[in-house]
């Protein structure tokens, strides 16, 4: 009897060896392919909006930040100044000090004196003559290539601003 213990577990070593080596995953059948959902129902098209006014595409507004002005003449390089706006546009100047919320066209003046203005303008520069010395101003130059304008009031920045749609 105690032969056919010995004999049954070596058979059962045997079997299980055989079965262990015998299945591997790769030997198994891929699943099936699982069913696409449906496709969702496309939404109804908006109204169509107003059409918008026409811009201007012949405006630049050049802005300067952090300038020092000093007493005398103050040259700006402005490349977009070019020989269309020099020959039939016009260029506007508009001042404040950093970190003010409005901005003052030029020239500007104190009392009685003219103390900033554009003294010359030339194809791809500008000239400010000033009367005093000041740091952290910003500038900003509206160029008009157009004489398209005739309803802005270009003493009112905010006026120039809204009507050639020029962000601040």
């Amino acid at each position: 009897m105690r032969t056919i213990v010995s004999f049954s577990k070596y058979v059962f070593i045997i079997v299980l060896t055989v079965v262990s080596f015998s299945c591997s995953p790769e030997d198994g059948e891929d699943g099936k392919d699982g069913v696409n959902g449906i496709d969702g129902v496309d939404g109804i098209a908006g109204v169509q909006g107003a059409t918008g006014q026409d811009g201007n595409a012949n405006v630049v507004s050049v802005l300067f930040e952090g300038q020092t002005i000093s007493n005398g003449d103050n040259v700006f390089d402005i490349p977009q100044l070019t020989q269309e706006i020099f020959d039939t546009g016009f260029v506007f100047a508009y001042v404040t000090v950093t970190g003010n919320n409005y901005w003052e066209t030029l020239p500007l003046s104190l009392g009685q004196q003219i103390i900033l203005e554009i003294d010359k303008i030339e194809v791809g520069k500008a000239t400010l003559r000033a009367t005093f010395t000041q740091s952290n101003l910003r500038l900003r130059f509206v160029l008009v290539a157009s004489s398209e304008s005739n309803s802005v009031n270009f003493k009112n920045y905010n006026e120039v601003m809204g009507y050639y749609n020029i962000k601040d």
